[in-house]
């Protein structure tokens, strides 16, 4: 259908969408998309608008007011807007730009994470993947496609993905924080401190900690601490290994360390842990015939 806003070219299209109810509970989902070709007539002045908006500018400048700050959209760049909060943005003829309005479950906390780490107008290098995701998606319906809520929330899911992934850059260079992560791999079984951490790729700690925080989501001792976790995870399915010993490879020198943070990192105990992916544990033992140990008590 086209648009009816004033300063949107003819043959631009827009496309509403009904979520069902199961999708309006559990799913992220579309309520508009488009592609506009816009005159310098175009623009848009809200105190709220319920969705969040995701668009990719194809040509032209697109000229934004959000979250007190003023931008110049560019092409190649992405906006990320949680449109419940005043915006206000208006075209500078010639611009052409595919966007998406969506709501969905935590899809506002997610939108924060990204605009947290990169901002609201995004500048990378995976922006043309995004951008070609939401042209593909205004051209399936301009050609009357029809899909499931799953598969609309699929889209939504990718672009999220291609927004939270490392850039090729990034994913290409030795950075600190790749740095760090090799290093506590390789020590998960001595003491590891954020310092310790920060010397090791020579950065002041709270210059690291922070870098890494907004690099992996998590700050460096409580990637440390789930590192260990999953090691433990892994010993405890496919070894036969007392819980003490186990607790000693990944860097406690007791079990009832590992005990309590497993409990309230996994919610269950080590032992109980082991139990419930048995069958794998007792296919390792029949293959090397070494009696299974399967205990939370320190070993004296």
């Amino acid at each position: 259908m086209q648009s009816v806003d004033p300063g949107i070219r003819s043959e631009s299209v827009c496309f509403p969408f009904t979520p069902s109810q199961t999708a309006r509970e559990l799913l992220f989902y579309p309520t508009w998309c488009g592609h506009y070709y816009c005159t310098a007539n175009y623009f848009m002045k809200r105190d709220s608008y319920p969705p969040l908006l995701i668009a990719y500018i194809r040509k032209g400048r697109f000229r934004v007011e959000y979250h007190g700050e003023f931008h110049v959209a560019e092409a190649g760049d992405i906006l990320l807007l949680d449109c419940i909060e005043p915006h206000y943005y208006h075209a500078e003829d010639g611009l052409e730009f595919v966007y998406m309005h969506f709501e969905g479950s935590n899809a506002r906390e997610l939108c924060r994470r990204i605009t947290d780490r990169h901002g609201w107008l995004i500048r990378r290098d995976n922006n043309t993947l995004i951008g070609n995701l939401l042209y593909d998606m205004v051209r399936f319906y301009d050609e009357n496609g029809v899909e499931t809520d799953m598969q609309r929330s699929a889209r939504i899911y990718r672009m999220f993905d291609l927004l939270l992934s490392p850039s090729a850059a990034e994913q290409s260079a030795d950075t600190p924080v790749e740095q760090a992560i090799q290093y506590i791999r390789s020590h998960i079984g001595q003491p590891i401190s954020v310092e310790e951490l920060a010397s090791t790729v020579c950065l002041s700690a709270s210059y690291f900690a922070h870098m890494f925080k907004r690099r992996t989501g998590f700050s460096p001792a409580d990637y440390v601490i789930n590192s260990r976790i999953e090691r433990a995870k892994v010993l405890l399915v496919r070894t036969q290994k007392p819980i003490a010993e186990i607790a000693e490879e990944v860097g406690y020198s007791t079990s009832g360390s590992l005990i309590n943070l497993f409990v309230k990192k996994v919610g269950t105990s080590p032992r109980q842990y082991r139990i419930r992916h048995m069958s794998k544990a007792i296919d390792a033992v029949c293959k090397t015939d070494v009696p299974f140990i399967d205990t939370d008590v320190p070993e004296l």
